[in-house]
């Protein structure tokens, strides 16, 4: 490798081998319709075909036509780069798996690299605390993951059940409920209804016919209506996924209800129904006529991703492991599951935020396992909610913590940014009959 001026030149470049796995992505349907995605991917393989990795305001003059731009205002490049390296993820995971060689995008580079699938996949690390890899597909169907599934399910709403009916007033939980958070939603007399994050799983079976045999998570497919367009598209799969009207529960969502029932229960007896649903069944009357709070991973906040983050000063960066700041254009990245024994930085997102109708709207959301049980840690804690202080009309607002734990422990969370919220243009884009 030689450095000539602006770029770095390979001396040996394999552009059979790059234009060859160029073509099988640009054949299959992963890089969606977005023009802009497509030009930067185009503007890319031209340069590393060429030998050379432009610089970010080259990518930003090129693909974007901005130049000159602010880099540090404008994150366009660096969004549209960590969704390009997401789509080639999700490729490379699905229909691409087979390849004999692979498109990469390293982090911090913009110049692809091929890489032997072998040597891939002993580096890959599963992104998604809910994925259930593939394993060696058994002689019968593994019906026991179906049981655990079932028995995680019930053990959640076991915990739920048993947290609202040992509660007390007297609990020493007095000062979170007077809280800003707090006291305007307990006030309240609309219904409450419990939302998590679920995730929709697809059977899969090894013949036309037979009985599934594993529980398959596909990121992109997350409802029985992506399931069937994804059919559509590779109808070769029609024999081997199945429709089994399961989803996917993340174990946090049960330990952080459990922290929060306790302050809430005091009320319920004033409010009318109180649900506890999965994300993937709210509706917009759900989110017209209720309070609701939303404990899960941010992946899984469904019909509610769209109206949370509008207005809001943090959005996703390519994927839901990656948060940009659009106030100062630092993306943070939640670092991979590790072993039970490592530490890892993780991502907690806190908001309250109002309904279309006067009603409210808690999200206590992470990047991962850690980071949910963090986000219940801050709003059931006096002391983390007094460091909020939050200012917005009708004590409406966001917050964004680093959180540092080991395995699925959290051990603490600390406050990187908040901001002011308010109703305008949050409620725009969706319809609320």
């Amino acid at each position: 490798m030689r450095d000539e001026g602006r770029y770095a030149v390979s001396d040996y470049i394999d552009r059979d081998g790059l234009t060859a796995a160029a073509d099988r992505i640009r054949a299959s349907s992963n890089l969606g319709r977005s023009e802009t995605l497509r030009r930067l991917f185009d503007f890319l393989l031209e340069r590393t075909l060429a030998g050379e990795a432009p610089k970010e305001i080259e990518v930003a003059a090129h693909v974007f036509g901005r130049p000159g731009a602010d880099l540090i205002v404008d994150a366009s490049v660096r969004v549209y780069v960590h969704r390009l390296r997401k789509k080639l993820d999700d490729y490379y995971a699905g229909s691409g798996r087979d390849d004999p060689e692979w498109l990469t995008l390293p982090k911090g580079e913009y110049r692809f690299q091929l890489v032997q699938p072998a040597i891939e996949r002993e580096a890959e690390i599963i992104s998604d605390p809910v994925a259930m890899p593939a394993a060696t597909t058994p002689a019968r169907p593994d019906f026991r993951r179906w049981l655990l599934l079932a028995i995680g399910l019930v053990a959640g709403a076991g915990i739920a059940w048993a947290a609202m009916q040992l509660s007390r007033p007297e609990d020493g939980l007095a000062k979170v409920r007077s809280s800003p958070p707090w006291a305007a939603l307990l006030a309240s007399r609309k219904p409450l209804t419990f939302a998590t994050g679920d995730y929709y799983l697809i059977g899969e079976r090894s013949a036309p016919g037979a009985e599934p045999e594993r529980l398959v998570r596909d990121f992109a497919i997350n409802s029985r209506a992506e399931l069937d367009e994804h059919l559509m598209h590779q109808p070769e799969l029609r024999d081997r996924y199945v429709d089994l009207g399961l989803s996917y529960l993340p174990i946090s969502s049960a330990y952080a209800l459990k922290a929060v029932l306790p302050v809430v229960t005091p009320s319920m007896g004033q409010r009318g129904f109180t649900p506890f649903v999965p994300s993937s069944k709210l509706t917009p009357p759900m989110l017209k006529n209720s309070d609701i709070i939303y404990v899960g991973l941010l992946s899984g906040l469904n019909l509610l991703e769209q109206p949370v983050f509008a207005g809001s000063r943090f959005s996703f960066a390519g994927s839901y492991d990656e948060i940009i700041d659009t106030r100062t254009g630092k993306i943070y990245v939640a670092d991979p599951p590790r072993d039970g024994q490592a530490a890892q930085r993780n991502y907690a997102y806190v908001a309250m935020l109002p309904g279309p109708t006067g009603n409210r709207i808690m999200i206590l959301a992470g990047t991962r396992d850690p980071a949910v049980l963090q986000a219940a840690d801050i709003v059931t804690s006096a002391e983390m909610i007094a460091k909020l202080l939050p200012e917005g009309k009708d004590g409406y607002f966001e917050a964004l913590y680093a959180v540092d734990g080991v395995g699925s422990e959290n051990l603490r969370g600390t406050l990187i940014a908040s901001n002011v919220r308010s109703v305008e243009g949050m409620w725009d884009a969706l319809s609320t009959p």
